[in-house]
């Protein structure tokens, strides 16, 4: 009698993480950091705005930026601003500290602003602790895309590689869609 053959798990021929998948992921990561960064923009032009005709004190100190990662995440972040030197130039004097959920504590730092700046600032904020909250949904999902494709193909995957995947050649995000 002939022994039956025994499967053996061929790791080479499992799929991995499809396409579709990855840029549905790259997309709404995009998709994010592109609504970030026009409320950052806009944060910036309100600021301006409400900086004519005001005096030095009441011009408020906090500004906001967001900074971009090859992983397809992103960080929005406060900072004090100060002036350099003799040369009038704002720039980021001290960076503030993000707690543990998804928001800023700026209640003390606000303390010290004017009424209007600490209004910005609260509106802002909440709207981009909402963002932080969506962009971490996704990179949890990300990451267990990065996890099962290192389980099944036993190569080292990257978050950078995931997201990859799902950008054009020009390393853009396609145009949103709904499903992968």
């Amino acid at each position: 009698m002939e022994k039956p053959a025994t499967i053996e798990p061929q790791t080479a021929d499992l799929p991995v993480v499809s396409v579709p998948v990855c840029k549905w992921v790259a997309t709404r990561l995009h998709d994010l950091q592109t609504e970030a960064k026009l409320l950052v923009d806009d944060y910036w032009t309100r600021l301006k705005q409400g900086r004519a005709g005001q005096k030095r004190y009441a011009r408020g100190k906090l500004g906001v930026r967001l900074r971009a990662r090859d992983t397809g995440a992103f960080s929005i972040e406060w900072y004090e601003m100060g002036v350099l030197g003799g040369t009038g130039r704002s720039i980021a004097r001290k960076q503030l500290n993000k707690g543990r959920a998804h928001r800023y504590a700026l209640d003390q730092t606000l303390k010290s602003e004017p009424e209007w700046i600490a209004n910005l600032v609260q509106e802002a904020e909440d709207a981009f602790a909402e963002i932080r909250k969506r962009q971490a949904l996704l990179v949890e999902i990300r990451d267990a895309l990065v996890a099962y494709e290192s389980e099944v193909s036993g190569k080292a995957v990257t978050a950078s590689m995931i997201v990859g995947r799902g950008l054009d050649a020009g390393g853009n995000a396609p145009a949103s869609q709904e499903a992968p």
